[in-house]
């Protein structure tokens, strides 16, 4: 709730959605999510753990980027089990 001029008044609040970064990803249907309690929607937001590199955490749309260059390297996403294991592995360039 937000006052003006001292009433209480409604704020209309807008779901904002990130627009799609680019680079290959798999298709939403290519993962199996029979096994995940909240299974997710192309467009939903999924924060994923970052091993290495300059990253602790990459907060990415669903389906997410297989491959995230960076500072000195690119991130690969090991999307092996459940969604709460996936993880972006940094790869150092050279």
């Amino acid at each position: 709730m937000i006052a003006s001029r001292g009433r209480p008044t409604i704020a209309r609040v807008t779901r904002w959605r990130r627009p799609e970064q680019p680079g290959p990803r798999h298709s939403a249907e290519w993962y199996d999510q029979s096994i995940e309690p909240y299974p997710l929607s192309r467009g939903d937001r999924i924060g994923i753990v970052c091993r290495g590199g300059p990253c602790g955490s990459r907060l990415e749309t669903f389906p997410p980027r297989l491959e995230i260059p960076d500072r000195g390297g690119t991130y690969v996403l090991v999307d092996i089990g459940p969604q709460r294991d996936w993880y972006y592995e940094f790869v150092p360039d050279g």
